[in-house]
């Protein structure tokens, strides 16, 4: 994906293997509903990641600024959380300080 030429992957992957220090994930869900009953599109609840089953990169999905996963597949703005994945292949994770 032309989008993410500029990516620093080894600097991606180095800021995952800390987040993975620090934190660990448990499972919630696939797909929006793992977020929230019933929920339509992915809710921005503190403590939920999303995970790209693509590239394996953690996204937290309540934070400020834009992010893109390694591959490109997971983006978030200031206001959107989008994808280019199915939304029932988005692995939803809940993290909690190690």
């Amino acid at each position: 994906m032309l989008a993410n030429w500029n990516v620093n992957e080894d600097q991606l992957r180095k800021q995952q293997e800390e987040l993975k220090a620090k934190l660990s994930f448990s499972y919630v869900g696939n797909g929006p509903k793992a977020t929230g009953f019933f929920a339509k599109e992915f809710k921005r609840k503190p403590g939920l990641y999303a995970r790209c089953t693509t590239c394996g990169y953690y996204m937290p999905l309540d934070a400020r600024g834009e992010e893109s996963c390694i591959c490109g597949n997971l983006h978030r703005t200031e206001r959107n959380f989008t994808h280019e994945l199915p939304a029932e292949e988005v692995e939803i994770f809940k993290a909690q300080k190690k």
